[in-house]
């Protein structure tokens, strides 16, 4: 007899949420680490932003592009190796991005591309952890 033969389904129903968060943040990695190799292709002068080449850009542009080729490619490691620190700093690179394109949109301009992927990428993960709570039966806050 198999292992697959042996368990029932119900013991593979406990980690199936589970399982899918592991793959969102894998793929939610491969996102970021191109997210941060773009903002290192910026810096590194083999393509343009929208505040221009990189020696050009206003102090905000350059401290914010140096910001997010770092926390970009930390996050995409942590969020590969299913790390919490990973979760972290995506979501500290995801908020200062939205921050970016939405309240300082004078500064940065609006990117209401990369503004939806982020909110709807937190937006997606937050349902994947709550339904994994759910099928746990771990809601927070005593919710039953």
């Amino acid at each position: 007899m198999s292992l697959r033969q042996g368990r029932t389904t119900s013991e593979h129903d406990g980690i199936r949420y589970q399982k899918m968060i592991d793959v969102y943040g894998r793929l939610v990695a491969i996102v970021l680490m191109l997210f941060g190799l773009r903002e290192w292709a910026v810096i590194l002068g083999v393509v343009t932003s929208f505040g221009g080449p990189f020696e050009t850009m206003t102090t905000a542009w350059k401290m914010a592009t140096m910001y997010l080729a770092v926390v970009n490619l930390v996050a995409a490691v942590g969020l590969w190796m299913r790390v919490a620190w990973g979760n972290v700093l995506w979501v500290c690179a995801a908020a200062a991005e939205v921050a970016f394109h939405t309240f300082f949109m004078n500064t940065f301009g609006s990117d209401y591309t990369i503004v939806a992927f982020h909110l709807f990428a937190l937006g997606g993960y937050l349902v994947l952890v709550l339904l994994s709570r759910k099928e746990r039966k771990a809601w927070p806050f005593g919710i039953s």
